[in-house]
C-alpha cells in the first residue's frame, strides 16, 4: 500500500515538473528582445535610400516601421555562409520581413530564429536543385535561406515585380497557420477564404492564357501565386491597382486589416 502511494506521488511530482518546465519553455519561446536605444541613424539611412516601400510612409508609420526593424534584428540572427554580411544586408532583410506584416498590429516571426546569407544560388537540402531564397522545414525549421545576390538585386527594380526576399517572407507568413497554401487563416476572416480561393483561381487561368502582366511564376500553384502577387502589390501598388483592381482590393483587405475596417488609409 505504501510502495503504491509513493509511485503516486512521484507520478504527481514528475507530472509538475514537466508542467512547469513545457510552460517556462514556451515562455522563453514567445520572450522578445526589444529596443533599449533609438533606432540607428545609419540604418534609417539605409531605408532611405533602398526601401521604396518605407519611402512612401508617412513620418508616423515610419517611425513605427522603424521599431518593428529594430525589433527583428534583435531576435533574429543573421548569418553569412561563405560571405561577408554588413548592416545594409541586415537592413535588407529586415525590411523584406517587415513589409508583409506591418498592417498586422503586435504580429512577429516566433519560429523564425536564422536567416542564413549565400552568396548567390544554394543548394536546396536534399536536392539536386539551386535556389535563391527558402523557407526551411523539418530539420532546417526555424530558418531562412537568401541569396545575397537576390537579396540586393530585389531592390534595385520596383517595377520587375521580383523579390526574393519578400517572396519568402511571404511564405513565412502563410506557414504561420501551419499550412503553406496561399490563404492566410490566422488574418482572413472564414467568409473572405472562398472569394480568394476563387480570384487565385481566375488569376492563374489568366497567367496560363497569357492574359496576365503577373509573372509566370504565379501559376505554378496557391502558395507561390500569393507569394508572387505579394511581391507586385509591396512593390508596385498603383500599378497592380491600376491592372488588376479586385486583386489589388483582396490583397489590401488581407495584408491591411486594421485599414480595411477602419476605412482609413496608409499613405501610400
Amino acid at each position: 500500500m505504501k510502495s503504491a502511494l509513493l509511485f503516486i506521488l512521484i507520478g504527481v511530482f514528475v507530472g509538475l515538473l514537466l508542467v512547469f518546465f513545457k510552460r517556462k519553455g514556451t515562455h522563453q519561446k514567445h520572450s522578445m528582445r526589444v529596443p533599449d536605444r533609438d533606432f540607428p541613424y545609419q540604418w534609417r539611412r539605409i531605408l532611405e535610400d533602398k526601401i521604396g516601400f518605407y519611402q512612401r510612409l508617412s513620418r508616423s508609420e515610419k517611425l513605427h516601421f522603424e521599431t518593428k526593424t529594430h525589433i527583428f534584428l534583435l531576435n533574429v540572427h543573421i548569418v553569412g555562409v561563405n560571405t561577408e554580411i554588413n548592416d545594409i544586408d541586415r537592413i535588407l532583410v529586415a525590411a523584406s520581413a517587415i513589409i508583409p506584416i506591418f498592417g498586422f498590429p503586435n504580429w512577429h516571426y516566433m519560429n523564425l530564429q536564422e536567416v542564413e546569407i549565400y552568396p548567390t544560388k544554394f543548394p536546396i537540402p536534399e536536392s539536386n536543385k539551386m535556389a535563391k531564397g527558402l523557407t526551411g522545414w523539418g530539420a532546417m525549421e526555424g530558418k531562412m535561406m537568401l541569396s545575397k545576390k537576390a537579396l540586393h538585386e530585389g531592390y534595385y527594380d520596383e517595377n520587375d515585380q521580383i523579390n526574393v526576399a519578400i517572396h519568402e517572407f511571404i511564405h513565412m507568413l502563410d506557414k504561420q497557420d501551419g499550412t503553406v497554401d496561399g490563404v492566410l487563416d490566422k488574418v482572413m476572416k472564414e467568409i473572405d477564404v472562398l472569394p480568394w480561393l476563387h480570384l487565385i483561381h481566375q488569376k492563374m487561368e489568366e497567367i496560363e492564357r497569357g492574359d496576365s502582366t503577373i509573372r509566370d511564376y504565379g501559376k505554378t500553384n496557391k502558395k507561390e501565386f500569393l507569394a508572387v502577387v505579394g511581391e507586385f502589390f509591396f512593390e508596385s501598388p498603383d500599378k497592380m491597382k491600376l491592372e488588376h483592381p479586385a486583386l489589388y482590393s483582396a490583397l489590401d483587405s488581407i495584408f491591411n486589416p486594421t485599414k480595411a475596417r477602419k476605412g482609413g488609409k496608409y499613405s501610400r
